[in-house]
């Protein structure tokens, strides 16, 4: 639990800062939400599919069985992950700066 927790305390500031550096500062906020909310949801329906595997196994032999399905579904996630992902273009999007509110005032 100590080297997950430590690995996660690494992982996730480097993805939210990732994901949001390309953003003009009016909309960090919005991009950190959303890449925070697609990461709870991914955690969200890989425990619901490893709880729905799993199931509630009555013997020994049972929960080794349900066990193994679990193994099983994260290597498939793993393995689908790339052919998901393949859509995505590569790099982040270049930042466009974002129109001053302020208008431009003549010299005088």
């Amino acid at each position: 639990m100590l080297i997950t927790g430590v690995g996660m305390g690494f992982a996730l500031p480097t993805l939210v800062g990732a994901a949001a550096a390309a953003l003009p500062p009016h909309r960090f906020a919005t991009g950190s939400a959303v890449t925070t909310m697609a990461r709870r949801t991914g955690a969200l329906l890989g425990v619901a599919l490893m709880v729905t595997l799993l199931g509630e196994p009555g013997t020994a032999d049972a929960a080794l069985t349900a066990f193994r399905h679990g193994w099983v579904a994260a290597v498939a996630a793993l393995a689908l992950r790339k052919p998901a992902a393949a859509g995505i273009p590569d790099g982040a999007p270049v930042a466009v700066r974002p129109r001053s509110v302020v208008p431009d005032l003549p010299d005088r």
